[in-house]
């Protein structure tokens, strides 16, 4: 329960006290439970889609929960996704990349990058919302999966920062744990098919942080927010190509076939 409060306090803007004298080291090794933080987050988007059906038209739904979406997290990763594009549009060496990154002020590139995802987000959860409202819980969980992946398995770029912390912190357990709260969820809410999600996902992880670590010498906290960005809508769209081809006849006929060859 510890672990899932540190979680919350610093990846949400969910009123919890917070202490001044914060064990960092916890704050790190509860990556683990950052899946679940997504589930509370999705959960809270598919309530928002549930709660006004009736009320509004789908575009104003999918408009409220891409807003309540940045809202509950305090654009934490989207900070991350737009200081990540002006480092590396910027086409300099690695230290100006990182000086780059490092600096508040937005850029061209980062506000591009920035306006891309909220319009690409909205329409994905326009279209998913048309299949299932609770469908909105998978990619908050999938993505910050994906986070785990990249601070386990990646260096960091920096000597200091938060992302450091998380990467010198974590451990096999923690890595272990956000696998078995991410499966859990898929086989709560989906098919058992739908698992076929998770390895397409990290395989896009791996080639997205080999690329930037590639560039920086390592991977960043605004990389992990990076991550966590492009995981949730990657997650969306793969959800509904997955329903696109699960719901086609000719999935149906060759699921009737195999189903027929087996109780022969």
């Amino acid at each position: 329960m510890k672990k899932l409060i540190y979680a919350l306090r610093f990846m949400t803007i969910l009123p919890i006290p917070w202490k001044e004298n914060e064990d960092l080291v916890k704050v790190s090794r509860s990556s683990g439970v950052f899946p679940l933080v997504g589930f509370i987050i999705g959960f809270l988007l598919a309530a928002t889609g549930l709660l006004f059906r009736h009320l509004l038209p789908l575009p104003v739904i999918a408009v409220t929960q891409t807003l309540l979406w940045i809202f509950l997290t305090g654009g934490l990763h989207l900070d991350g996704l737009s200081d990540t594009f002006d480092g590396i549009g910027s086409r300099q060496g690695r230290e100006k990349t990182l000086e780059i990154m490092k600096d508040s002020n937005i850029g061209a590139f980062g506000a591009l990058a920035l306006i891309s995802q909220i319009l690409f987000k909205y329409i994905l959860i326009s279209e998913i919302n048309k299949i299932a409202f609770w469908l909105i819980i998978i990619p908050p969980v999938t993505g910050r999966w994906g986070q785990l992946i990249s601070i386990y398995y990646y260096n960091s770029a920096r000597d200091s920062g938060m992302g450091k912390f998380f990467r010198d912190y974590i451990r096999k357990y923690e890595l272990i744990l956000g696998l078995l709260i991410t499966v859990a969820v898929y086989c709560l809410l989906l098919p058992l098919s739908g698992l076929l999600i998770l390895p397409i996902h990290a395989l896009l992880i791996v080639v997205i942080s080999s690329g930037v670590s590639r560039k920086l010498g390592g991977l960043t906290g605004d990389v992990y927010g990076l991550i966590c960005e492009t995981g949730e809508s990657a997650t969306l769209l793969l959800l509904l190509l997955y329903y696109s081809i699960i719901g086609s006849p000719v999935y149906s006929e060759v699921l009737n076939q195999l189903i027929h060859l087996f109780l022969q």
